[in-house]
């Protein structure tokens, strides 16, 4: 068998595998990166910023059920953090799919459209409900604002009441 042939056939069997390893690698890599950490557990304004808790380790909890579940606080204040980076991937994965039922991907990303910026007020936790104030900076420069729960449950956004102001 000549070389050629040889190399065709490794390339064949092998080239498959090596590819989806690679999209797997940068769709975890690209999907969910970014942090957000509550720095007290009083209310506070703030757009979210680092901290612990990141979209991975929340995918991950199914791989590692003894990691412990972020704060819920922590996935909220993430959520806010990756939709204002314009990171629809990583927030439909912290929530959006969970709390806009019926709802494409689609239609989520261009829910945000008017929104240029979110500064969320956590207002309280109770368990694993949420209570939030939003101001949501529309593109035209006017602000809408907003207040409710999210419920949190393994380091996900399972539902949302959230009522404008």
């Amino acid at each position: 068998m000549s070389t050629t042939r040889v190399f065709r056939a490794v390339l064949t069997a092998v080239l498959p595998t090596v590819i989806l390893a690679l999209v797997v690698v940068l769709t975890g890599v690209g999907a969910f990166t970014g942090t957000a950490r509550a720095d007290s557990p009083r209310s506070r304004t703030t757009t979210a910023s680092a901290g612990a808790f990141t979209p991975a380790s929340a995918a991950h909890r199914a791989v590692a059920p003894s990691q412990p579940a972020p704060e819920p606080s922590d996935v909220v204040q993430t959520y806010f953090r990756v939709l204002n980076d314009r990171d629809f991937v990583a927030a439909w994965a912290i929530g959006g799919r969970q709390h806009i039922a019926g709802r494409t991907y689609d239609a989520f990303v261009a829910s945000f459209n008017t929104v240029s910026k979110f500064d969320v007020t956590i207002e309280s936790v109770d368990g694993n409900k949420v209570a939030v104030k939003l101001d949501a900076a529309q593109t035209d420069r006017t602000h809408r604002h907003y207040a409710g729960t999210y419920t949190v449950a393994d380091g996900v956004i399972v539902a949302a009441d959230i009522h404008p102001e």
